[in-house]
């Protein structure tokens, strides 16, 4: 994978996280990361 492209997806993957935060700010965080990362 270059450079580039991991750049793109991590830029894509903060913006999507931007967006899950702001959608569900009334949710508990700490327990939508922990879902978030027993994905990967």
């Amino acid at each position: 994978m270059s450079t580039q492209s991991r750049d793109s997806i991590a830029l894509y993957l903060i913006a999507a996280l931007a967006v899950l935060v702001t959608s569900f700010a009334d949710l508990d965080l700490a327990q939508m990361f922990q879902a978030l990362l027993l994905r990967f």
